[in-house]
């Protein structure tokens, strides 16, 4: 019974570290994005998310794949997998919906159906909301990308869910 629970408890240790990771730098980019005036240099700080987006999707990516060869190396259970599975997506989410944030502070019509007006925790929730819809591919269409960057990122985030979803599954049923 050890010998089950303590990888599981490795991996989602292990897990969350890279999630509050993760989420500490885009709260920090957000920090000094607002500090050092993200609207006199609108187009720069937007190239810097539009680079920092890149960098994490291959890192997310490359970094899911490895996890994956190592629960498939150890033949771990189903479960694990789906442990993984769940924290990425988990991880994606979060880390979209930060960088939707960022973007709407950097333009503030970036997103249609967005209250610019709202707190920042209410435009977080709604963001937060909006890529759950965008990696589900649901696309409600209350809230929309209005702006080329917007649309450009949500991109990001449907390629990112389609190479997670299809393609971790099927490397998964492949080695098992």
């Amino acid at each position: 019974m050890v010998n089950r629970v303590v990888p599981k408890i490795k991996l989602i240790l292990d897990l969350t570290k890279e999630l509050v990771f993760v989420v500490i730098l885009l709260i920090v980019f957000f920090i000094t994005m607002n500090i050092w005036g993200h609207g006199d240099n609108q187009y720069f700080w937007a190239a810097a998310l539009i680079a920092f987006s890149v960098i994490k999707i291959i890192l997310l990516v490359s970094h899911t794949f490895r996890k994956l060869d190592k629960l498939i190396a150890f033949d771990h259970s189903f479960n694990h997998m789906l442990l993984l599975l769940a924290a990425i997506i988990t991880i994606i989410l979060l880390s979209f919906a930060i960088d939707y944030l960022c973007l709407s502070e950097i333009f503030p019509g970036a997103f249609s159906g967005l209250d610019h007006e709202q707190s920042l925790f209410s435009r977080f929730t709604d963001l937060l909301y909006f890529s759950i819809v965008t990696f589900t591919t649901v696309g409600y269409g209350d809230i929309t990308p209005a702006n080329p960057l917007a649309k450009l990122i949500s991109v990001f985030e449907m390629v990112s869910s389609f190479i997670v979803i299809v393609f971790v599954i099927s490397k998964y049923i492949k080695n098992n």
